[in-house]
């Protein structure tokens, strides 16, 4: 089984939807039977809180990154960008784990693919 781990960094509804398209694709990996792993990193860990402002005609990334976690996605956000975005542990999507750039190191060490969005 291959794995993969994706850290978004680009906060959620921003220019280019670049975590629309990463949650697209851990939804498309895990289908696949790929283990997938998330980071949250800087603007990311927005995706992570569990109340959003959804912009009218957008998908609900909240939502989705809570489906995902159902169906196995294993999500971290990095503790200082939290820390950074004062948000804390009981605002984010349940499932979702602090985590740090050592947790990260150990991901992509041991994946077989890293894609940044």
């Amino acid at each position: 089984m291959s794995i993969v781990t994706i850290v978004i960094q680009n906060a959620p509804y921003g220019e280019g939807n670049k975590a629309w398209h990463a949650l697209r694709f851990a939804g498309a990996a895990l289908v696949e039977e790929m283990e997938v792993r998330v980071h949250l990193l800087d603007q990311g860990v927005e995706v992570g809180r569990r109340e959003q402002a959804v912009p009218e005609g957008a998908v609900d990334l909240g939502a989705l990154l809570a489906e995902l976690i159902e169906c196995g996605l294993e999500v971290r956000a990095c503790g200082m960008a939290l820390d950074g975005c004062a948000i804390d542990t009981e605002a984010l999507i349940p499932g979702i784990e602090r985590g740090s750039m050592k947790a990260l190191a150990n991901w992509v060490k041991t994946s077989d693919h890293v894609m940044v969005f």
